[in-house]
């Protein structure tokens, strides 16, 4: 007797879920909304009309005295390509490109380490 009452308890919870499912879209969201290309279009005619302002930002036109006296070092920047090939489980990886830098930190010379030398 309980196990066939929860049977009929699952069956009657599956019914319902898949019910819901069968609803019409016009039955569901209404016959009045407007649709997607009438939404698209009415928000970017309002962007278009009415251009968003810039915030005002202040800017500092002098730059300060160490900019000038430390000089970043260069730190290159390597290309590797890596073939297509199979992963550990098997499954197809395709080739692609990565690039790293050479040193894991920039550094930067003190004043006068530096002549520009590449």
């Amino acid at each position: 007797m309980h196990k066939s009452l929860r049977t009929l308890t699952l069956i009657l919870i599956s019914a319902i879920f898949i019910s819901g499912c069968a609803s019409s879209k016009s039955r569901v969201f209404g016959k009045d909304m407007p649709s997607m290309k009438a939404i698209h279009d009415s928000k970017f005619q309002r962007e278009n009309s009415a251009p968003i302002p810039s915030p005002e930002r202040e800017v500092q036109i002098t730059t300060p005295a160490t900019d000038s006296a430390f000089q970043w070092l260069p730190n290159p920047t390597l290309t590797m390509y890596v073939f297509p090939h199979l992963s550990g489980a098997g499954h197809p990886v395709p080739g692609y490109t990565t690039f790293f830098k050479l040193y894991t930190q920039d550094h930067i010379a003190a004043p006068g380490e530096y002549t520009g030398r590449e």
